[in-house]
């Protein structure tokens, strides 16, 4: 008798996991950008404290499934690469 059950990975539906998961990723995103007010993912430009200006696609540098509304405040941006917290920020505008 044999107590170990088969697993099917056969093509079928190949691909519908991933594809889900990005999916519920931009919606957290999508939900995140409206609990901060900020643009994400759009083209900004963004002043910096310093008088930094920087311009291209705000993004998270690192996207989770979930966040934490305490989190928010620690959370790092990215501009073109250029990496800034939420306080160093002055002002952000949406060009697109």
């Amino acid at each position: 008798m044999n107590s170990q059950s088969e697993l099917d990975f056969g093509n079928e539906g190949a691909g519908e996991g991933y594809a889900n998961w990005l999916a519920q990723r931009k919606l957290a995103v999508g939900e995140l950008a409206r609990l901060m007010n900020l643009p994400l993912e759009h083209q900004v430009e963004v002043w910096l404290v310093g008088g930094i200006r920087l311009r291209g696609k705000l993004r998270l540098q690192e996207e989770r499934l979930f966040y934490v509304k305490d989190e928010v405040p620690q959370l790092t941006l990215l501009v073109e690469g250029v990496p800034f917290s939420i306080p160093e920020m002055e002002s952000c505008v949406r060009l697109d």
